[in-house]
């Protein structure tokens, strides 16, 4: 017998649930990164989840029931109720985890989409067929780190003998780059009718250089926007916090003070805002980090 047969019927029904909470996750899971399929996705980290969350919530709740001394029937129910609880949040955690990773991934890159075609593109100018092109990325895997989920998969896929036309079909459905599910599906669909495939690749690389430029310049006016916005309310706040003290000592209110409004702008908006807005700067550059 196989020894991975005891293992694959202890996830089977694990993996299957996933599969019908999300039909995509096997997917997700893949180009996410966070494991190499979702069997191993189950064993390493959602049973560790369900068990987790599945115990803390009644470990927590059977004190608070004895405490309340809500009898045996009513701990009983709570106790269950906690666990039910705690496993059903597991499982959207289990489902939101890969799914937010994905899209976490998707801008990053897109952003280094430029690096991937340009390579794949010097290959086949060499002269390279596309099944030798695909094997040669894994010799550039030091400068397509960021795309070391894909090229592993090809690997795999080619050490398997597989045809070109399902690997790039298969990849376009696993990437987060929607600049690279294109080329992949683009590639599959040149080797069915015979195309030039080199062409394909440059045609990509020029339609990504055109909409990288109106996302560069898009970025440039949300920062520009948002610098705007942070220095206006820097300029307004101290003014109305004046106006408000002023407003104070000719009408004052009891229990407000001029030096808490004072408190509350500098020590506790100031800094909310500062830091909003460097999340917001921070979210719109990482989209064309290069």
């Amino acid at each position: 017998m196989s020894r991975r047969r005891p293992d694959g019927l202890h996830l089977e029904p694990l993996c299957g649930l996933l599969r019908r909470l999300s039909p995509n996750i096997d997917y997700l899971v893949i180009g996410s990164g966070m494991a190499r399929g979702l069997r191993e996705y189950c064993a390493r980290r959602v049973t560790l989840i369900l068990v987790s969350m599945t115990l803390l919530p009644p470990l927590l709740a059977a004190p608070v029931a004895v405490k309340l001394r809500l009898g045996a029937a009513l701990e009983a129910l709570l106790i269950a109720s906690a666990a039910a609880t705690g496993f059903m949040a597991s499982l959207g955690l289990a489902v939101g985890l890969p799914a937010f990773s994905y899209t976490s991934r998707a801008d990053y890159l897109e952003a280094k989409f430029h690096v991937f075609a340009s390579t794949l593109a010097s290959l086949l100018a060499g002269g390279q067929n596309l099944s030798e092109a695909l094997e040669g990325l894994a010799r550039y895997a030091d400068d397509l780190k960021e795309f070391k989920v894909e090229i592993n998969y090809i690997t795999l896929m080619t050490s398997l003998s597989q045809d070109p036309t399902f690997i790039l079909s298969e990849l376009a459905k696993i990437t987060p780059s929607s600049s690279l599910k294109t080329l992949a599906d683009s590639l599959a669909k040149g080797v069915a009718t015979g195309s030039d495939l080199l062409s394909i690749v440059r045609y990509q690389l020029e339609t990504y250089t055109s909409y990288y430029y109106s996302l560069v310049d898009k970025v440039t006016a949300s920062v520009g926007s948002l610098l705007e916005m942070f220095l206006s309310i820097g300029m307004i706040m101290p003014i109305m916090v004046t106006i408000m003290g002023i407003l104070f000592s000719v009408y004052p209110i009891h229990g407000i003070s001029f030096v808490s409004l004072v408190v509350l702008a500098i020590f506790i908006l100031m800094p909310i805002l500062s830091f909003m807005t460097v999340v917001l700067i921070d979210n719109q550059v990482s989209k064309v980090k290069l």
